[in-house]
C-alpha cells in the first residue's frame, strides 16, 4: 500500500514531477501540493502553473501537520535558495515533526543544507535528510582519472529555453522505456528525483572543489560508473542549463555546462525543445547544424512548448522571460511546419510523447527485451 505524501513548496518547475509521481514509484501517492502564498497558484489546478491540461489536484498555500490525508511531508530545497525560503522549510519541517509525521528533505545538491534542518535532523529520526552533493565521485589524480567513451546510447535532452519543458520530455521518455522493460539510467537536475531511482550532477558542475577540466574528468567518470553499476541499455540526460545563447540581450548562460557535459559525455542522440514560434524548419535547420558541430549530435526531434518569450521585456531587462500559451497554438504551429520540416515536431506536454519514443525506438533501432533475459 502507497503512503500518502504532501509536497512542499510545490511551483511550475516541479509540474512534470507530479505529473509522472505515480508512474515513477510505487511508494508514495501524492495527496497535497502545498505552494508558497503569492506564487498564483492557489486554489488553481496544478496543471495551470504551465497552461497544461488539469491533472486533477488543485494546489493549496497552507500545510496542515494535523491533515490526516497525508503520513509524509516531502521537502524540497530549490538551488539558489534564499534565506526567506530556507526559513520557510525549517517552519514547515519542524511544525509536521512536532504533529508525529515524517519528513524527507531533498536537498538541492549544489547548496549546504541549512543549519536548522540539520539540527532538526539531530533531534527526530523521522526527518531524513538526502542530498545528491554527498555521492562520491573521486578525486583528481585517482587511477580512474582517465577520460573513457561510455558504451551505451546517450540521449540528451536539452532547451533553447531552459523552462521549455525539458523536463518532462525526460520524464516521459524514462517512463515509456520503462514500460517496455529497459533498464534506463536517467540524469536530472532536480532532487527530488532521487525517489525515481534517477541521478544528479548538480555536486559536479555546480560544486567549487574542481576547475572546469577536473569537472569535465569528474562528469565522465561518474557516468561510467553509473554505467557500470546499473548496465542501462539507455542512459537519457536532461542538460543541465539552456544549450545556447539567445541572444546580445539575454546570453543565457551561454550553453556553458551543457557544452562541458558534452565534452564529457558525447551525446549520441539530441532532442531539442524550442518555444512555440521557433518550430519553424529553416531555423531547426540552421541550430541543428550548430549543435552538430558543439555538441556532438544534430538536433533528433523537438518538442514544441506552448512556452511563448517575451522579446521587448528581454531588451528592457536583459533576462529571458516569458509565458504559457493554450496548447492549441502548439498544435497549430506543428500542423503549418510540421510537415515542411526536416526534423519532425512533437509536442509531449498534450498527445506527443508515445509518438516521439517510437520515433526514437525506431531511430535507435530498440528492441524490446524479453523477460528476465539481460540484452548487454
Amino acid at each position: 500500500m502507497r503512503i500518502p505524501v504532501a509536497l512542499y513548496p510545490f511551483s511550475a518547475q516541479l509540474l512534470p514531477t507530479v505529473k509522472l509521481f505515480e508512474r515513477l514509484q510505487d511508494k508514495y501517492t501524492l495527496q497535497r501540493l502545498i505552494s508558497h502564498p503569492g506564487y498564483g497558484l492557489t486554489g488553481q489546478d496544478a496543471g495551470y502553473a504551465r497552461n497544461h491540461p488539469h491533472i486533477g489536484i488543485t494546489v493549496e498555500d497552507e500545510l496542515d501537520p494535523t491533515d490526516p490525508a497525508w503520513d509524509v511531508l516531502l521537502l524540497v530545497q530549490a538551488p539558489g535558495s534564499e534565506a526567506i525560503n530556507n526559513s520557510r522549510l525549517e517552519i514547515a519541517a519542524g511544525y509536521t515533526l512536532q504533529s508525529g509525521k515524517s519528513v524527507r528533505y531533498f536537498a538541492a545538491g549544489s547548496t549546504e543544507v541549512p543549519d536548522g534542518i540539520s539540527a532538526l535532523a539531530d533531534t527526530y529520526p523521522s526527518l531524513l535528510i538526502q542530498n545528491g552533493s554527498l555521492r562520491p565521485h573521486g578525486s583528481p589524480g585517482s587511477r580512474d582519472d582517465v577520460y573513457k567513451d561510455v558504451s551505451v546510447p546517450i540521449v540528451l535532452v536539452g532547451g533553447l529555453i531552459e523552462e521549455a519543458d525539458t523536463y518532462e520530455v525526460v520524464l516521459r521518455l524514462t517512463a515509456l522505456l520503462r514500460a517496455d522493460g529497459f533498464q534506463v539510467t536517467t540524469i536530472t537536475k532536480h532532487q527530488l528525483d532521487q525517489l525515481f531511482g534517477f541521478h544528479t550532477l548538480n555536486h559536479i558542475i555546480y560544486g567549487k572543489d574542481l576547475a572546469e577540466a577536473g569537472k569535465i574528468l569528474a562528469l565522465n567518470r561518474l557516468v561510467r560508473k553509473l554505467e557500470a553499476a546499473e548496465r542501462p541499455h539507455v542512459i537519457l540526460i536532461e542538460a543541465p542549463d539552456a544549450v545556447i545563447r539567445y541572444n546580445d540581450f539575454a546570453p543565457n548562460g551561454f550553453g556553458i555546462y551543457t557544452y562541458m557535459l558534452c565534452q564529457a559525455v558525447r551525446p549520441d542522440y539530441f532532442v531539442c525543445c524550442v518555444p512555440c514560434e521557433m518550430a519553424v524548419g529553416p531555423f531547426l535547420d540552421a541550430i541543428s547544424s550548430d549543435f552538430e558541430h558543439r555538441l556532438g549530435a544534430p538536433v533528433l526531434a523537438v518538442h514544441v512548448s506552448n512556452l511563448i518569450v517575451d522579446s521587448m521585456d528581454i531588451v528592457q531587462t536583459g533576462k529571458v522571460s516569458y509565458a504559457h500559451a493554450d496548447l492549441a497554438a502548439v498544435r497549430e504551429q506543428i500542423a503549418i511546419y510540421g510537415q515542411s520540416s526536416s526534423t519532425p515536431l512533437f509536442n509531449v506536454a498534450s498527445a506527443g510523447a508515445e509518438e516521439l519514443y517510437a520515433y526514437l525506438s525506431a531511430i535507435m533501432m530498440l528492441e524490446r527485451p524479453e523477460k528476465g533475459v539481460d540484452l548487454l
